[in-house]
């Protein structure tokens, strides 16, 4: 007799490349509660997203046997008004025992879920949410207050220590009381399988990679805006690759049809094991939760220079010398001109980020704690 399948969903904004999308396909794909087979894992996306990296994936995870739920297939932003609606319509279908959340929009749909769960007098599942940022609703304080009120004594992880000071911060600035099911689990990464990429890389340049959202957390306008001062000294030297998508991508467009050293790129499945192939990476975040992007590349020996920020500075030595202040140009000018002139031991630095990331970010050490939140569910 086949023992009847414990449901747990896993709410994000939407099948895409990001940290906290990945963190929840991988606990999807690898969790198993106490090794109970019977446990099933959904992915449940606020609103479907269409590029050729999310239509992937969500083939690959149905080749897993994991299925994807998609509660909005309009515009991300009536996806607040409407998912709601169908979250609440898969609850009742599905019967999950846990909801665990990734991210601020997927708490504030699972809240207004929640208040309707209330007034239809329905029991709410047991709450997991994941906290992947060190800000939360910077520019929407009152939304802050008015998603976390709904929120109780829920188990909650911080991906970093940083993030979870965030959770508390955010708390108690909103008079609301902290979670004391709270803890820090490290965002784990397997180790890199490199593949070929399918990018022309030149092999007389240094190629920098920046991989991930083209978003204002990200800074890469940061980089967009010094990317003059950069190539007015080393333009013969480096090329520059970004890979991903978002808000400031018809900058990025405007500035790779004026450099010859400046190429744009769609998100790249699986660029993990893709990352072996650059020189460099670049992550000028203004904040991070973990970036799991900074451990890929430290796994796959791949120097990464960085913006030494709440977050993303937990996942490198603390004396890396790769780190670099936002608001000093010429401290990233200074990192160029030693890449260029060759001034870094490369071999040692790689060993060195290897060490550390394998260390402290061992995706079975990541399965292992939240097996045992998943085991304690009621």
């Amino acid at each position: 007799m086949n023992k009847k399948k414990q449901k747990i969903f896993h709410l994000i904004t939407s099948v895409n490349l990001g940290g906290a999308e990945n963190v929840a396909f991988t606990l999807a794909e690898h969790c198993k509660r106490n090794g109970d087979k019977s446990i099933e894992f959904f992915i449940v996306e606020l609103y479907r997203s269409s590029t050729s990296y999310s239509n992937s994936k969500r083939v690959e995870l149905k080749e897993k046997k994991i299925e994807t739920l998609s509660l909005f297939k309009g515009f991300k932003h009536l996806s607040l008004i409407f998912a709601p609606i169908t979250l609440l319509w898969f609850i009742k279908k599905e019967k999950p025992i846990c909801i665990h959340s990734h991210t601020d929009l997927p708490d504030l749909v699972l809240a207004n879920t929640i208040r309707l769960m209330h007034l239809f007098r329905m029991d709410i599942p047991e709450i997991i949410r994941t906290i992947h940022n060190t800000k939360l609703w910077p520019t929407y304080p009152r939304i802050a207050k008015y998603t976390e009120s709904v929120f109780n004594n829920d188990v909650v992880v911080g991906v970093s220590k940083a993030a979870l000071q965030a959770y508390c911060n955010i708390r108690e600035s909103n008079n609301l009381s902290v979670s004391n099911r709270k803890m820090v689990v490290y965002n784990g990464r397997n180790l890199t399988v490199p593949s070929v990429i399918d990018i022309s890389l030149s092999l007389s340049k240094i190629n920098i990679a920046f991989c991930g959202r083209f978003e204002y957390q990200k800074g890469v306008d940061i980089l967009i805006n010094r990317m003059s001062s950069i190539n007015r000294l080393y333009k013969n030297n480096l090329h520059f690759y970004f890979i991903g998508s978002g808000q400031f991508k018809h900058e990025l467009d405007n500035l790779a049809k004026h450099n010859d050293n400046i190429f744009v790129h769609e998100a790249i499945p699986s660029i993990a094991n893709k990352l072996h192939c650059f020189d460099f990476v670049i992550m000028p975040s203004r904040f991070e939760g973990l970036p799991l992007v900074s451990i890929e590349s430290s796994f796959s020996k791949v120097p990464v220079i960085a913006a030494k920020t709440p977050g993303l500075e937990e996942t490198l030595p603390e004396n890396w010398p790769l780190w670099f202040d936002l608001n000093n140009e010429e401290g990233l000018l200074n990192i160029f001109e030693k890449i260029v002139n060759k001034e870094f031991d490369i071999n040692e630095l790689k060993q060195e980020a290897f060490d550390f990331a394998n260390r402290l970010f061992s995706i079975d050490c990541m399965i292992e704690k939240y097996n045992k939140i998943y085991a304690d569910l009621s």
